[in-house]
């Protein structure tokens, strides 16, 4: 009896071993699929949820971007609670970044590609380019990716992968929602928690922080030509230019507009 409990034991843990690899295998084919696109146009609605040490604070966006590889975008990005509403142009050469509300806009010199920090020109679309750009086989001992059944998204059925990692006082969930078929990315959620180091003696407890986000995509399309118009950007003669910030990413200029 006791030679067949093992046994069960090893198939078990062999079964979970190989479930875990054939999740990470199918979630680097996706990898490599938006790797490969030259251009797509996707909506996304996102909602984040920030909770610290009892304190909550709710957001929701809504931006519609296109982008062509390797530096074209055109993005509309909604109203924050930091932001307001703004667009963001870059055709190849130079990257506009205008707010209606307060009628201004910035502009630099294009990057080459949209990789890193630069995948910021993409808002909340920049998440399929860290998704994309992650290497698998260099997380940590703590990660784990597996399959989370099925589930329909906007009438698409999707393959649930879950990635797991736990680092110190910091743990992540993030659950991908993929096309059986099509292997695109139609929701992320994100569940972040982590806890503060508290004060010295007794008097500041650590605080535990927790963040949300929710992202569902529609895909306008998908590796098929933008037109080269799509991405141009001419400001309204009432615009005034202002300076963008000497280091770190675009930061939009001040203006009305509140998050919703």
């Amino acid at each position: 009896m006791r030679t067949l409990w093992i046994a069960a034991v090893v198939v078990t843990a062999t079964a979970l071993g190989t479930a875990q690899q054939d999740a990470k295998a199918f979630l680097k084919q996706v990898q490599q699929k938006y790797r490969n696109v030259k251009s797509w146009e996707v909506s996304i609605d996102m909602t984040v949820e920030m909770n610290f040490g009892g304190n909550t604070n709710k957001q929701q966006m809504s931006s519609t971007i296109a982008m062509q590889r390797p530096n074209r975008v055109a993005a509309k990005i909604g109203a924050s609670a930091f932001a307001p509403p703004r667009e963001i142009y870059s055709d190849g050469k130079t990257v506009y970044e205008y707010v209606p509300s307060a009628k201004q806009y910035m502009k630099r010199p294009a990057p080459p590609d949209l990789k890193g920090g630069n995948a910021l020109l993409l808002g909340e679309a920049g998440l399929l380019m860290g998704i994309a750009d992650q290497n698998l086989d260099q997380l940590g001992p703590n990660t784990k990716i597996q399959f989370r059944g099925t589930q329909t998204i906007a009438g698409k059925q999707t393959r649930v992968v879950e990635i797991t990692d736990t680092q110190g006082n910091s743990s992540l969930n993030l659950k991908l929602y993929i096309g059986a078929q099509d292997q695109l990315i139609y929701r992320v959620e994100l569940n972040q928690t982590m806890r503060s180091q508290g004060g010295q003696g007794d008097s500041q407890a650590p605080q535990q922080i927790t963040r949300k986000i929710t992202a569902n995509l529609r895909y306008l399309s998908f590796d098929k030509p933008i037109p080269a118009s799509r991405f141009r950007f001419t400001p309204p003669k009432d615009a005034k230019e202002v300076q963008p910030p000497q280091q770190g990413g675009i930061a939009p200029p001040q203006g009305g507009g509140r998050g919703r």
